[in-house]
């Protein structure tokens, strides 16, 4: 089967087919993936106003699926899964991403690549993404914070944010997207969070700051999640 639009007769499937890429994620990041109880019929709605009335593009395959959302200048690629994640191996996944491209030629694209899911990271580079930053974690015993908080730390400016309502955390994420001085920020940030309540920390590196790359692992926080951009 040639790539083809998804539509509504495509729903649960889709669901379906999303919840199977979940799943195997879990084990790396337990407290940042921690499944909500709710997760395929938040999932379903989610996936149900995208496609009817958020004015994604949202294409499938028998053996795969790309949605792309809208974000600001762009599009947004996050729901995409190719069964066994064979990303470069089969077609499928070319398949889906000429459609996208076909109907969105010259747009900017973000696309998500958790660091587990190697095969999708090396398909963004193939069809001419670059890495553009990384986020790295830590992951707490903490709970019961509040989301959308700004915190003023030592070397960084933070905000608690909540996960997405296919997830659900104890609490919410202290995010450091732009630390100006990783070896202060980052122990400031594990020591503001247990007063926060937040379950995880995580800190945003571009991929022109190597060296933030190396104060973060030696600070014991792991890569945890890669986005590629580019043009389609």
């Amino acid at each position: 089967m040639n790539a083809s639009r998804a539509t509504m007769d495509d729903l649960d499937w889709i669901v379906d087919l999303l919840a199977d890429r979940r799943a195997p994620l879990v084990k790396y990041a337990p407290v940042f993936w921690h499944p909500a109880p709710d997760a395929r019929s938040t999932h379903r709605s989610f996936i149900e106003y995208v496609i009817t009335d958020g004015g994604a593009r949202a294409y499938r395959t028998d053996h795969a699926v790309l949605i792309a959302t809208r974000r600001a200048g762009g599009w947004l690629v996050d729901d995409a899964h190719v069964t066994d994640q064979q990303w470069c191996e089969t077609s499928d996944a070319h398949q889906l991403w000429e459609a996208f491209t076909d109907d969105c030629e010259g747009s900017a694209v973000r696309f998500v690549c958790p660091v587990h899911e190697r095969e999708r990271a090396e398909f963004a580079s193939t069809v001419g993404l670059s890495l553009q930053e990384s986020w790295w974690l830590t992951e707490l015993s903490n709970s019961g914070g509040q989301a959308g908080l700004q915190v003023d730390l030592p070397g960084a400016v933070a905000m608690t944010v909540g996960a997405p309502p296919v997830y659900a955390p104890p609490g919410p994420i202290l995010f450091l997207p732009k630390p100006s001085d990783a070896t202060t920020a980052v122990p400031a940030a594990l020591a503001k969070s247990a007063e926060l309540g937040c379950a995880v920390v995580v800190v945003n590196q571009r991929a022109d700051e190597p060296q933030l790359g190396r104060d973060l692992e030696s600070a014991g926080l792991r890569r945890h999640c890669d986005y590629f951009t580019g043009t389609v």
